[in-house]
């Protein structure tokens, strides 16, 4: 069965989400050995009393402005407590998670000398899957209980589309992800094709950071990854002959770019087409640019949308 939140639980996570985003400023040196922070087993190992060790230890996790009171009944409710465990069953160890951020850094640092790794916390977040991942400042935070796999008992009432992504394999994509917004500039944010590139540079963003398979990177599972390949000439063909390309209506955004269980060419063949499909072919836009270009992915990222497809000799097969 589903699970079901109090309201003071969700009112309190939502505001102190908010807390994090604007308040941390803790830097981190680049040098530093890299260690995933468990605040979660911490906070919920803890008893009552030991709580004033935690808030010096995480004090943006402890707005003055709620009492004492909220965290000693988050620690003893029953349901935080069985989240909390499941998280324990799926996570007892993040060795895997450590080793492939500490890789998904040091490619960063080939792109910028000068970045900064940041602290890295897992929390349990309520199952808030819009924020499963969250970059404030110099702090990343991984909801690990939005990663309990698609079948898991808390996310019965969620969209399939969705929570087949809720995987072990997702979290480092959407590390990516996260730290890819914060670099890839909308230079250019106006037509269709406009928005397919800056989502293709995001995901060649994750090609060259990433070690994992391509259907990871945009959240495809291996059945959508086969439609997206097996279709890709009929989704251009379709782009092209109906004028969407230099369209800036942004209710294509929702038809072809947004996460949603499927594609809406408005044909019998949507219930079978991969969602995002949008984000797809720019990748591929994307891809044939650099093959076909000397250039350096700082160079990428800077490059107009409309240079990067004038340039890419982009021609899907047959």
């Amino acid at each position: 069965m589903s699970i079901s939140l109090p309201n003071y639980t969700k009112n309190t996570l939502m505001i102190l989400f908010f807390f994090i985003v604007v308040s941390c400023n803790e830097k981190v040196d680049k040098s530093d050995k890299y260690i995933i922070d468990r605040f979660e087993k911490q906070f919920y190992n803890s008893k009552p009393i030991e709580l004033n060790e935690l808030k010096k230890k995480y004090p943006y996790f402890f707005p003055e402005s709620f009492p004492e009171s909220v965290w000693v009944e988050r620690l003893n409710d029953p349901i935080q407590q069985e989240i909390f465990n499941e998280i324990q069953k799926e996570y007892e160890s993040v060795n895997f998670l450590e080793l492939e951020i500490s890789s998904f850094f040091n490619r960063n640092l080939e792109i910028n000398k000068n970045f900064i790794k940041p602290k890295v916390i897992t929390v349990n977040t309520d199952i808030d899957y819009r924020n499963k991942i969250i970059l404030a400042d110099s702090i990343l935070i991984i909801g690990l209980d939005n990663y309990l796999g698609p079948t898991h008992r808390f996310y019965e009432e969620i969209p399939l589309y969705l929570k087949e992504d809720f995987t072990t394999s997702n979290i480092i994509s959407d590390i990516a992800e996260q730290f890819a917004i914060d670099i890839v500039p909308r230079i250019e944010f106006y037509t269709f094709l406009d928005k397919i590139i800056y989502y293709g540079k995001i995901l060649y963003y994750k090609d060259f950071c990433l070690n994992i398979e391509d259907r990871l990177k945009i959240g495809y599972s291996k059945d959508k990854m086969k439609w997206a390949k097996e279709n890709e000439y009929f989704v251009w063909t379709y782009f092209i002959e109906n004028n969407i390309l230099f369209n800036p209506d942004n209710n294509l955004m929702n038809q072809f770019i947004f996460d949603a269980p499927f594609s809406k060419f408005y044909l019998e063949i949507d219930n079978e087409s991969s969602e995002k499909i949008g984000k797809y072919i720019g990748w591929q836009i994307v891809k044939s640019y650099m093959k076909n270009n000397d250039v350096s992915l700082t160079e990428l990222l800077k490059t107009s949308p409309k240079d990067i497809y004038n340039k890419s000799k982009y021609k899907p097969n047959k």
